[in-house]
This record gives C-alpha cells, structure tokens and sequence, in this order.
C-alpha cells in the first residue's frame, strides 16, 4: 500500500514536474498512475519506461500510462491521491475532469506554479483540495519519455516541497501526502499554503521570464550581473504588490525590505541579495531552461499571464505599479507571436531601467 493510503496515486498531466515526480515515486515501489495528452510520451513510458536524468545519475522507472481519453478509468480506481500537474493555463477543464472521473472522497492537490487552488476547489470542493509548492526542481521534459533535473537532490536548507491545507491546519491526510512526497525530496506540512505560494511566485517570476527571453540557462541568470539587476528588481515589485494584499513571505530567507533597499541600490542589502541568488544558482548544473524558455523553444503557449502578468494586473489592481513585470510579459507575448526573437539583445530593453538603481 502506498504510504498516502490505499490505492495508487495519480498524476494527471505528464509533463517535466509530473514525470519527475510520479517516477521517482514509482521508482520508490509506489504504484503510480501518470495521465498526459503527448500520445508519443505515454507510448514511450509503456514501452520502455520513464528515464530519470539528474545530477546524481540516471533512473528507469516503470509507471502505469494513460492517454488523456483514457481519464474515465479513474472511476473503478480508489486512488490514495490525484496530484494535479498540467500547465496552469489547463488548470481549470482538468480539475472539471478529475471532478468527473475521480472517485469523490479523494483528495486532490495542485502541484503547479502561481495561485490556483481555488479555481480546482471550486471543480472538485474545497474540502478535499490541497496545495504542494514545489520548490527548487528545475526538471525539463526532454523527450518522449525522459525527464532530466539540473538541481542536487536534497541540496540547500529549504525543504523542495510544502504541502498544506487550504485552511491552514495540519491533518493527518496532509502528513501522510507530505511522508510521500519526501521520498521524492524533503517535504514538510505548511499551515500557511497561501504565503508559500507567493514566496514561490516571486522567485519564479524573477527568473524564468529572463530565461525565456534571453535564452540564458536558470543559472546563468541568477549569476551575472545583467540579468541579477534585472531580477532585483522583478523580486523587489512583486514582493511590493505581495505585500499591498497580505503577503509577506521572505525570499531566498531574506526579507522584504532587503530586497527593497537592494532594488535601491544600497550597498549592504544588495550584496545580501545577490549572495541569495548565488546560493541558488550553487545547487544549480549548467544548462537547466525555465519552464518558459522550454514552453517558447516549444513553441507552446508559455504561462506568462500566470507570472509576471498576473504581477502586473494585481499592481495595477492594488495601486503598487509593477513595470518590470509588465515589460517582460509583454517581450513574452512578442515571442509568442513571432514578433520578436528569443535572445540576450531582448535584456536591453529590461536592463537600462534596472541598472540605474544600482
């Protein structure tokens, strides 16, 4: 039995965190049911597995793949959990579909990016809807059937998972999910799910829209000095706009008004920041890609107004303007379009502006 409880665990959405995740559980002896839309992935994971790539070697793991038109078989499952991991701009019709097809007393839990668990409790009820921050990954879907990690296992001080309720009290379903997930990196039980997000939501937006523009790898970005000035100043608006509704979570173990007086250009504040994001660029190989700068290589539709445009609305909404965001969302939405090309010319635009508080 696995350690969340009865029956397997699902993971509806296949794509780098997915994968990662379900296969090193797999790999770990947990059955784990794994649903994607690339019929090329799931026929490669039913023929020769899913292979782990990571910095500490190589892992085949066997799980069991569905098609996506498969999902209706969820209805003779008793799975111990369905973690749901598909791109956010899927968010809402998969949780309508889990909604449909998943057994009802089982509880379901976002592992995505950004601020949606109130649009999947809103599809499948909010007392069985959970959130798990994951944090530190740095995974790409390389391929049908191979995911590969650019980050150590088990590397920094933080935990890589934060897993808790919506309401905010420790239960024991939220002990067992979090037991499960430590076997995949360490995880622990937040009772404050909504700070953690945000706190991951900044670190996001200050990196992967850099990447995607620029094509520079996530540890690139957090090493030179362009693209760290750029990025203060990403950190310190959404930290600003976080703050006007609530949050105040601190970043890389650094509070808010550090990262403020860095975007300052103060001198003590913005060696401390800039020291944070060496540190996470240490636990870092060379050529991990943001989820966006796969999604734009792709050719897919990136998550942009899940990160830096959702900043920007919420600034505009809250009266904390956020122009660094509003500028890379738009570069993004350029990409997107054909109308601007991926590359380290497009940080100019950023870097002017950036550089003048330093």
């Amino acid at each position: 039995m696995n350690p969340a409880g009865r029956g397997p665990v699902v993971f509806l959405g296949g794509g780098a965190v997915g994968s990662y995740v379900g296969g090193l559980l797999a790999a770990a002896d947990v059955e784990v049911v794994l649903i994607d839309g690339w019929p090329e992935h799931v026929e490669a994971l039913r023929g020769r597995g899913l292979k782990l790539q990571a910095p500490e070697g190589e892992t085949l793991a066997r799980v069991e793949a569905w098609h996506l038109m498969e999902a209706h078989r969820l209805r003779r499952l008793a799975p111990a959990a369905a973690f749901l991991t598909t791109k956010l701009y899927d968010t809402d019709w998969c949780a309508c579909l889990l909604a449909t097809w998943l057994p009802a007393d089982v509880p379901v839990v976002t592992m995505q990016n950004a601020l949606v668990e109130e649009n999947v409790a809103r599809a499948v009820g909010w007392g069985r809807t959970l959130g798990a921050v994951a944090g530190g990954l740095d995974v790409a879907l390389t391929g049908p059937g191979t995911v590969c990690r650019s980050r150590h296992r088990g590397a920094g001080t933080a935990p890589v998972f934060k897993l808790g309720e919506l309401h905010g009290r420790v239960t024991p379903r939220a002990e067992r999910l979090a037991a499960l997930l430590d076997r995949v990196d360490r995880a622990v039980v937040t009772t404050d799910l909504w700070r953690e997000r945000w706190a991951k939501l900044c670190a996001n937006t200050m990196t992967t829209g850099l990447s995607g523009l620029s094509g520079l790898s996530l540890r690139a970005v957090y090493t030179r000095p362009q693209t760290q000035a750029i990025a203060l100043q990403l950190g310190a608006e959404a930290l600003a706009v976080g703050a006007a509704l609530g949050f105040r979570p601190s970043l890389f173990a650094l509070a808010e008004d550090v990262w403020q007086s860095a975007a300052r250009g103060e001198a003590a504040a913005l060696a401390q920041a800039r020291a944070a994001m060496q540190a996470q660029a240490a636990a870092m190989t060379e050529g991990g890609q943001s989820g966006t700068l796969q999604d734009l290589l792709k050719q897919r539709p990136s998550e942009v107004e899940f990160f830096n445009g959702f900043i920007a609305r919420e600034g505009e909404r809250v009266g904390r303007p956020a122009p660094t965001h509003a500028a890379v969302a738009a570069m993004i939405r350029d990409v997107e379009r054909g109308r601007r090309t991926i590359g380290e010319d497009t940080l100019r635009e950023l870097a002017a502006p950036a550089s003048r508080d330093e």
